[in-house]
């Protein structure tokens, strides 16, 4: 059964999204194949629930953000990183599958970099994921994440981030610093992605990398002496 999630503000503003029921795995990779290649709509299974999603303008930018926040991140400090984009990655074992707003594999890099396609039956998940929650409830793709063993999540909602880290007994509990970045903290990254832009993006990311060198690569970090 396919059932339309009621909105609270209307049309650009809001990301959009129809539920179906009852649909076993292979209705759920039949959907996948007939979207093809196409980005749109992204795609959430959880227990036989199918979830179809577009997202509005206000969550690509802060999709976008993150994204461009982690990349000036991982260039500065010289870090591995494979990114994965909203991939799909799903385990018919798990029941579940799904399509980050953004993912990357960090320590595990050097195990998928040149890969067409990953095979999470042989393949680790990614490090990280990011998720904008704008009107749509985040904790399937959580559910989904936990059961794929992905180790962070960052969660943007209401102009708050959360950085929720995998713990040993399979759930996910908040941290302030990143196990990803150790040298980054909740608090710094949320007013970055959620500072108002005084002017264009080509400005903040000036600003950004400046403050990632000055500041962030000089820091002191857990079990390295200097810079």
């Amino acid at each position: 059964m396919a059932t339309a999630t009621p909105t609270r503000t209307s049309t650009a503003q809001i990301d959009h999204r129809v539920e179906l029921r009852d649909i076993d795995w292979k209705g759920y990779t039949t959907i996948l194949r007939l979207r093809g290649e196409r980005p749109r709509p992204r795609i959430l299974y959880l227990d036989g629930n199918l979830v179809l999603m577009t997202t509005s303008l206000p969550h690509e930018r802060y999709r976008k953000i993150l994204d461009r926040f982690v990349m000036v991140v991982v260039e500065e400090f010289q870090l591995p990183c494979f990114q994965t984009g909203s991939t799909t990655f799903r385990r018919r074992r798990k029941k579940g599958g799904v399509e980050g707003d953004e993912t990357y594999y960090l320590a595990n890099a050097a195990r998928v970099r040149g890969k067409a396609k990953i095979n999470l039956k042989v393949d680790p998940p990614p490090d990280l994921a990011i998720e904008v929650v704008h009107t749509n409830p985040v904790e399937p793709a959580l559910e989904v994440y936990q059961r794929l063993g992905v180790p962070e999540v960052w969660v943007l909602e209401d102009d708050e981030l959360r950085f929720l880290i995998l713990q040993t007994n399979g759930t996910y509990t908040e941290s302030k610093t990143s196990s990803a970045f150790p040298f980054l903290n909740a608090t710094e990254v949320q007013d970055w992605v959620t500072r108002p832009l005084a002017n264009d993006d080509t400005a903040w990311l000036i600003e950004l990398r400046r403050w990632v060198r000055n500041v962030l690569v000089l820091r002191p970090r857990p079990g390295v002496s200097g810079p």
